[in-house]
């Protein structure tokens, strides 16, 4: 059964929020940002590219 996975809005807003969370726990557990592109693609299943992007987004807020 082959298809196309679709993503609803809320499961971005909640995707990205699990990322803000491993970004700013990693950073305040001061992990480096290779351990936290880890953590990002084995705990949510991104790609290495949306991590990073992710990373760069919300790595430099300020809390």
């Amino acid at each position: 059964m082959g298809g196309t996975v679709i993503e609803t809005e809320s499961e971005k807003l909640i995707r990205k929020g699990k990322a803000e969370q491993i970004i700013e726990m990693g950073q305040e557990f001061g992990l480096d940002d290779a351990d936290i592109l880890r953590r990002l693609q084995e705990k949510i299943g991104l790609s290495l590219e949306t991590a990073a992007a992710y990373l760069e987004w919300y790595g430099k807020q300020l809390v």
